[in-house]
């Protein structure tokens, strides 16, 4: 298929088998998102795209996609992305984190206990090796162990 006749948004794979997403036209050109860097590159209308296809991503960019952390598509609804920033930074109290997580979840924390999922990730940072530290006012902060 040439990138002109490509969906905008669709993931498709590169020639050399690096997975492209397609961000558009742009002056005669269409430009696309490398997927393994992040980096945008503009390439010509008639640049053949291949159907994406797990099996047939490069050995380059396989290696890319597991260090960028990109390899797997995150789940939807993954409340430790929300929660784990409020840990790490120390400020907010368990049911602080809470509500923040309330107001930013939306559709994945409808039906949950949200004091219950902050609890649990401090659980599994211990189980890590990381220490759980609270101050006098009850905030909660992971930090790495001494030693």
């Amino acid at each position: 298929m040439k990138a002109n006749e490509a969906k905008v948004g669709g993931i498709y794979l590169s020639r050399t088998g690096i997975p492209v997403t397609v961000m558009g036209p742009k002056n005669g050109k269409t430009l696309i998102k490398l997927k393994t860097t992040g980096t945008f590159t503009m390439v010509n209308s008639d640049y053949e795209l291949k159907p994406y296809n797990e099996k047939e991503i490069g050995k380059d960019s396989k290696v890319l996609l597991k260090v960028n952390g990109k390899a797997k598509a995150k789940r939807a609804g993954a409340l430790s992305a929300i929660i784990d920033p409020f840990l790490l930074a120390g400020s907010k109290t368990v049911a602080e984190i809470a509500a923040e997580l309330a107001k930013k979840a939306g559709e994945a924390g409808k039906g949950k206990d949200l004091a219950a999922n902050v609890r649990a990730r401090m659980v599994s940072y211990t189980r890590k090796g990381w220490q759980v530290v609270k101050d006098d006012k009850k905030r909660v902060k992971v930090v790495q162990k001494k030693g």
